[in-house]
């Protein structure tokens, strides 16, 4: 079939501010899909992106660049947002460009979990449930003094 182009792209918000008709009481909405609230201020292909630089993987920075024919710094709403969007690029990447994207400065156990990661973490969540488990068998089993 027809090769796909990813493209990515950085949009700003607008905001829309609707007028009040005078001695109304209700205020006026508009109702617009969501790609009437944002604009597409740069579109680049998915291809062209050489290296994504999270900058410093042991500060908490919502900030990192993405590197095509010029470097374009990008913020995220939260050090959390920027690992989600460099996940989606790395899994874009490898579906659609079938070639691994160049990381720099990123926690890679945040970008590709392994399976033992994975295996851990279900690990920890069982056995903190059956300690919890465990803690109210032993609780049930305790005579309750009467206070009389």
């Amino acid at each position: 079939g027809p090769k796909k182009v990813v493209q990515v792209s950085v949009v700003q918000c607008q905001v829309f501010v609707t007028a009040q008709k005078s001695g109304s009481k209700k205020s006026q909405t508009q109702r617009s899909s969501i790609q009437d609230c944002y604009k597409k201020m740069e579109i680049w292909s998915l291809q062209d992106l050489t290296l994504v630089d999270g900058r410093d993987p042991d500060v908490d920075d919502p900030c990192f660049l993405l590197h095509f024919d010029e470097v374009r710094p990008i913020t995220a709403v939260s050090c959390s947002a920027k690992y989600t969007m460099v996940r989606a690029l790395v899994a874009l990447s490898d579906q659609y460009c079938q070639s691994s994207l160049n990381l720099q400065n990123f926690d890679y156990a945040y970008i590709k979990p392994t399976t033992y990661y994975y295996n851990r973490g279900d690990c920890i969540v069982l056995s903190k449930i059956c300690l919890y488990a465990c803690n109210l068998v032993c609780l049930s089993m305790c005579p309750v003094a009467d206070a009389l």
